[in-house]
C-alpha cells in the first residue's frame, strides 16, 4: 500500500493522487498531461529533510494504529 496525497494540478485544477515518495519530483496531471513539481500544502517543494520528517511521522501514525488495533476488546 502506498501513502497518497491529494494535489490540484496547477494547468487544469482537477485533484491528483500523488504517491508521497514523488514528492519534490516532477509530475505529470493524468487529465491535461502537464508537468508540475508534487508537493504537499500547496507551499514549495519539499526538501529531503521534510519529506524524511514526513515519512517518520507517518510511519509513527501506522505504529500507534498497528498497536490499537492489536489491543484486544473488553
Amino acid at each position: 500500500m502506498s501513502i497518497k496525497f491529494t494535489q490540484s494540478c496547477p494547468t487544469c485544477g482537477r485533484r491528483i493522487d500523488v504517491r508521497a515518495s514523488l514528492l519534490g519530483c516532477t509530475v505529470a496531471c493524468q487529465h491535461c498531461g502537464a508537468e508540475f513539481i508534487a508537493q504537499a500544502g500547496g507551499g514549495s517543494p519539499v526538501g529531503r529533510d521534510q519529506q524524511d520528517e514526513l515519512f517518520a511521522r507517518v510511519e509513527q501514525a501506522l505504529r500507534r494504529a498497528e498497536a490499537s488495533a492489536a489491543v484486544p476488546a473488553e
